[in-house]
C-alpha cells in the first residue's frame, strides 16, 4: 500500500510520516534550513503486516503545487492532514480536490497539533472537515486527532493504516510494465537509478525497457523496494530501477515513464471524461489552454470538448486534450488540470484512449470514438467501438490503450464475434455482424453489375470493389471476395468475377470474331502481336479493329494493356505470377523494373505498359521506383 499525505504548509505532514515510521522525509538542504517540505520525500515501515507501507510526503505550499501532484500520482490511501489551530486552509482544500479528481476513495484525517487547540476547537475544525469531505471520495474518512508532543493519537493512527492495509486488495498484476519516473540520479559504482511507482505489470531484472517519450532502450540491471534488493518490482509498489544501455542522466528525469516496448505510443491527443472542479470560479470552456498532470509529468496543452461549449463546475464532458508534446497514456490513468496562468486546480478526469491517428475525423466522430471506448470492460468497449466505426479497427491500438499484454489481448478476441485481417503490418478488426452483412452485399452487388451489363462477364475486382467502397476497407473487400471464391459464391472467369449463374451473350459475329482473334494472341507467348499487326493477319481495317477491341475489352474479354495492345486474361495472369515470384525471391517483397524485363524477356517499351496496367488492375503497387504485390 502506498500512502500519500495532502494538507497546508507546516501543518505537520513531514513531523506525522517520521512518527509513524521513524524516516525523516526532508532530504535537501533547504528543506532543513526552511523547516518546510519543497520536493516529495519517501519513508516507510511495517506497521503489523510483515509487509512495508509505502509513505509519500508531499509539499504543502501553493509554490510547490506540481512537486504535490507528482507525488500522488499512484496512491492507494490519502492521509490528509489539518492542523487544530489553523483549521482548514486553502492547500487542504485544492490537496483534496486534487485527491477527489484523482478518484481516491480510501484515506483517513490527522488532526494535527491538537495540544494547541482546546476540546471546543478541535470539535469546530473536525466539523469543518466532515463538511468538506461530504461531497468527495473520502465522505467516509475517519478522523484521529494527534500530537506530536506527546504521541497522543499515533498508535490508534498507525493501527487504522494496518487494518486498511489488510482490506485493500492488492492491485491487479495484469497489463504491461509502466513505471512514473519521478526521480533520476546517480550513484557510484551503480551508475544511473530511477524512482517511481508501478502502475501496472512487472519487471524483473535483465528486463529491457522502453523510456517514453522519448523512445530511448534500458536494460534493468538491478531493482530495490524500501531500500532492499529485489529480483522483481510489481504494480503496486514504488521501486528504484538501476538502468543501463542507451540512456544516461541527462536523457531521463522526472514525468518520463518506463514502459514494456509493446505500449510505447506517446500521443499528442487523448481522449478523455474531464471533470470540472467543483469550486472552479468559472465553467471549463472549449480550448482552455491548461497544464496536465498525468503520473509524474507536467505538460502543456488545451482542452478540447466533445460536447457543448463548456463544462459547469462539478459536472463532466467527453473532451480531447491536445498537448505541446506527445505523452502514453492509457485507459482509466487518472489526471489534473491546472490553469497555466493562476496555477490552480480547475479540473482532472480520466483517460479513455490517445486519439493520434492519419484520419480527420469529425467532431461527432470523435465524440462517439470517445464514447464507444469509456466502459471499464475491455470487451465491451471494443465491442461499442467496432459498432461505432463499421469499418474497422487497427486492433493494436485498441490493445494499447488498454495496455493489454499479449495473452490478454489473444483472450479477449477469442471470447467476441470480431473478424480479423491483416492491413500491412497490422490486423484490422471488424464486427463479426457486418462481415457477414458485408459477405451477403458481395453477390447482390455483383447482381446489380450484371444487370446494368448482360453482355460482359463480370467486373474486374477493383472495379467490384470501388462500388462497395463506402461500405468496408480494401483489405476487407479483397478477404470477402476470396472467401467468396472459396465458397462458390462467385466465380473466377477470366481474372473477372461473375455470379456462377451468369451466361453472358454475344452476338454471333462478336463471337466469331474473336474466336479467329484469340489463337492470334496466344500464339504470341508474352508479347502478343499490336492491334495493327493483328488488323494485317486478319484482313480488316485497323481502326474497325480497335474499335471492336475496345468493345469487347469494356466487357471483359481482352484486357487493354496499352491503347494499341490487347492481351488474353491467361497472358495476363503470366505476366503477373512473374512478378509475384520477383516479390518472393526478394528480402524486402520488391522489384524494379529491370529485374521484372529480365525475367519476362518483353523488352523495355513493353515492360514499362504492362508494369503500369499492372498497377491500373490492383496488382502491383508503385512506390519510389520499385513495386511490390498489392496483395
Amino acid at each position: 500500500m502506498i500512502v500519500a499525505t495532502a494538507g497546508h504548509v507546516d501543518h505537520g505532514k513531514t513531523t506525522l510520516i517520521r512518527l509513524l515510521t521513524g524516516i525523516d522525509t526532508d532530504r535537501l538542504p533547504e528543506e532543513k534550513q526552511r523547516g518546510m517540505s519543497i520536493d516529495i520525500g519517501f519513508a516507510h515501515a511495517d506497521l503489523g503486516n510483515g509487509q512495508a507501507v509505502g509513505f509519500v510526503d508531499v509539499p504543502g505550499h501553493e509554490r510547490f503545487a506540481r512537486n504535490m501532484l507528482a507525488g500522488v500520482a499512484a496512491v492507494d490511501f490519502a492521509l490528509l492532514v489539518v492542523a487544530a489551530d489553523d483549521g482548514v486552509m486553502p492547500q487542504t482544500v485544492e490537496h483534496l480536490a486534487v485527491l477527489d479528481l484523482l478518484g481516491v476513495a480510501h484515506g483517513a484525517v490527522a488532526l494535527t497539533k491538537t495540544d494547541r487547540a482546546d476540546a471546543a476547537r478541535i470539535a469546530a475544525v473536525a466539523a469543518d472537515i466532515a463538511a468538506l469531505l461530504a461531497p468527495t471520495g473520502l465522505r467516509d474518512a475517519p478522523v484521529f486527532p494527534v500530537s506530536a508532543i506527546d504521541g497522543m493519537g499515533i498508535e490508534a493512527l498507525r493501527t487504522h493504516l494496518a487494518r486498511a492495509q489488510r482490506g485493500l486488495a492488492a492491485r491487479a498484476q495484469n497489463g504491461n510494465f509502466r513505471l512514473a519516473v519521478d526521480r533520476s540520479f546517480t550513484l557510484p559504482g551503480a551508475g544511473l537509478v530511477v524512482t517511481g511507482a508501478v502502475l501496472s505489470g512487472s519487471v524483473a531484472v535483465g528486463d529491457s525497457l522502453m523510456l517514453s517519450p522519448a523512445g530511448l532502450w534500458a536494460r534493468v540491471r538491478g531493482i530495490r523496494v524500501h531500500g532492499e534488493p529485489v529480483m522483481q518490482a510489481v504494480a503496486g509498489m514504488r521501486c528504484a530501477l538501476n538502468l543501463a544501455g542507451d540512456i544516461g542522466r541527462e536523457d531521463v528525469g522526472r514525468g518520463d515513464w518506463l514502459l514494456a516496448a509493446a505500449v510505447h505510443a506517446p500521443a499528442r491527443r487523448i481522449d478523455v471524461r474531464v471533470q470540472a472542479w467543483r469550486q472552479a470560479d468559472a465553467p471549463l470552456l472549449h480550448w482552455t489552454p491548461v497544464q496536465l498532470h498525468l503520473g509524474a509529468a507536467e505538460q502543456s496543452g488545451h482542452v478540447a470538448l466533445l460536447e457543448g461549449k463548456a463544462v459547469a463546475p462539478g459536472e463532466t464532458a467527453h473532451a480531447q486534450l491536445v498537448l505541446d508534446r506527445p505523452l502514453p497514456a492509457f485507459y482509466g490513468d487518472r489526471f489534473i488540470l491546472r490553469s497555466p496562468s493562476a496555477q490552480r486546480v480547475i479540473g482532472g478526469g480520466k483517460v479513455i484512449a490517445p486519439a493520434e491517428g492519419g484520419q480527420r475525423l469529425s467532431r461527432a466522430a470523435r465524440l462517439a470514438r470517445a464514447q464507444a471506448q469509456d466502459a471499464p470492460d475491455a470487451a465491451q468497449a471494443l465491442s461499442a467501438l467496432l459498432h461505432a466505426e463499421p469499418l474497422g479497427i487497427a486492433l493494436r491500438d485498441f490493445v494499447q490503450s488498454r495496455n493489454l499484454a499479449t495473452d490478454e489481448a489473444a483472450q479477449l478476441v477469442s471470447g467476441m464475434d470480431i473478424a480479423l485481417f491483416q492491413q500491412g503490418d497490422a490486423t484490422l478488426a471488424l464486427d463479426g455482424g457486418y462481415w457477414q452483412a458485408l459477405l451477403s452485399r458481395l453477390p447482390q452487388a455483383l447482381a446489380e453489375w450484371h444487370a446494368l451489363h448482360p453482355d460482359a462477364i463480370g467486373p474486374s475486382d477493383a472495379v467490384l470493389m470501388q462500388r462497395l467502397r463506402g461500405e468496408a476497407r480494401p483489405e476487407v473487400l479483397q478477404a470477402a471476395i476470396r472467401w467468396a471464391l472459396e465458397q462458390g459464391v462467385l466465380v473466377r472467369d477470366r481474372r473477372l468475377l461473375r455470379l456462377p449463374g451468369h451466361s453472358p451473350q454475344l452476338l454471333a459475329a462478336d463471337r466469331e470474331l474473336l474466336a479467329r482473334i484469340e489463337p492470334l494472341l496466344r500464339a504470341g507467348g508474352l508479347r502478343p502481336p499490336i492491334v495493327g499487326e493483328l488488323a494485317a493477319a486478319l484482313g480488316m481495317e485497323r481502326e474497325a479493329l480497335l474499335a471492336f477491341c475496345e468493345r469487347i475489352g469494356r466487357l471483359g474479354y481482352l484486357e487493354p494493356v496499352a491503347p494499341n495492345r490487347y492481351f488474353l486474361s491467361e497472358t495476363v495472369a503470366a505476366l503477373a505470377a512473374m512478378a509475384d515470384e520477383l516479390a518472393r525471391a526478394s528480402d524486402n517483397g520488391e522489384f524494379d523494373a529491370a529485374q521484372y524485363r529480365n525475367r519476362t524477356g518483353i523488352g523495355r517499351n513493353l515492360t514499362i505498359e504492362v508494369l503500369e496496367y499492372l498497377d491500373r488492375v490492383g496488382i502491383t503497387r508503385y512506390a519510389g521506383g520499385r513495386r511490390r504485390m498489392a496483395g
